[in-house]
């Protein structure tokens, strides 16, 4: 059967020594407000912050994926962009990954050159 939300969740806090209501005292959570998550699903926000003190991603949470690890934008294009990657095929991912850096890249030294050249114009 697969994991629930829940199910990780506890799994997590348990290997971090946390209880549960540690957790939803942290994330500003309502006491027992993480048991609901058995049949519903919190919003995006609140699923953030129960990751980031669980040290994990949203989508290990959600069952999207089975590494816990924490997502490092900086590693991963894809989360930066927040796309979708299951439609890609496994063999084409690595290449995607590296256009969607190079277009981040050249997306952020577009940003630095206008800027560059809005100071030479307004100089303060």
């Amino acid at each position: 059967m697969a994991e629930t939300l829940l199910d990780r969740i506890k799994i997590l806090a348990k290997e971090k020594n946390l209880s549960l209501s540690e957790i939803e005292r942290n994330a500003d959570l309502a006491k027992t407000s993480i048991y609901t998550w058995k049949t519903k699903t919190p919003n995006a926000r609140t699923l953030e912050k129960v990751a980031n003190i669980l040290d994990t991603n949203i989508d290990y949470l959600i069952g999207r994926s089975n590494d816990p690890s924490p997502i490092d934008e900086e590693d991963d294009p894809s989360m930066f962009f927040r796309i979708d990657m299951r439609n890609v095929p496994e063999e084409d991912r690595e290449e995607f990954k590296s256009q969607l850096r190079l277009l981040k890249d050249f997306a952020f030294k577009q940003i630095e050159e206008a800027r560059k050249e809005q100071e030479d114009k307004d100089p303060r």
